[in-house]
């Protein structure tokens, strides 16, 4: 499992550093990591110098409003997923994304597998609503896997009949 999340977080990391850093944005919210974060089990980087503690890495969970390339606004949602309150988390990305008039909301996650980089890319597409993978032949009929934040929060927006994708 170890290995699932830190691939996931990595890539995850990558692609909203590359955002954050090629796109103008602002920060429109934020999230009290310490009542969502298990430190313990995710330690955050500390530095230490020679003789005292020089810096902290505090996690951040915040909603970032950018505009791509041709100015269109998008929001992302960026951070470490929270280890507790996974329903009053996404109660409050439901009410914030309602807020702020978000029409499709797009999870991005990914999953080690022992395959050669020379073998295409799989893909599993999943939505709150049939038409957003319109075209896609799924891999599986039915699975049971360990529950995410993301996949709560898919979930959830799909009760609201919003759409939601990944």
């Amino acid at each position: 499992a170890r290995v699932s999340r830190e691939f996931g977080l990595a890539e995850r990391r990558l692609l909203a550093e590359h955002l954050l850093s090629t796109l103008d944005h602002q920060q429109v919210a934020a999230f009290d990591v310490d009542a969502l974060i298990d430190y313990r089990s995710r330690r955050p980087v500390m530095t230490f110098a020679k003789d005292h503690w020089e810096s902290y890495d505090a996690p951040e969970l915040a909603v970032y409003l950018l505009h791509d390339t041709a100015g269109a606004p998008f929001l992302l949602l960026n951070g470490p997923e929270p280890d507790h309150l996974w329903e009053g988390f996404t109660g409050a990305v439901r009410q914030l994304s309602s807020e702020l008039g978000v029409r499709l909301a797009v999870s991005f996650h990914g999953i080690p597998m022992g395959v050669p980089h020379t073998r295409p890319l799989g893909v599993t597409a999943h939505a709150s609503r049939p038409d957003l993978t319109e075209g896609y032949r799924p891999l599986v009929d039915r699975l049971q896997v360990p529950g995410s934040a993301s996949g709560l929060l898919e979930l959830r927006l799909g009760e609201d009949d919003r759409a939601a994708l990944g």
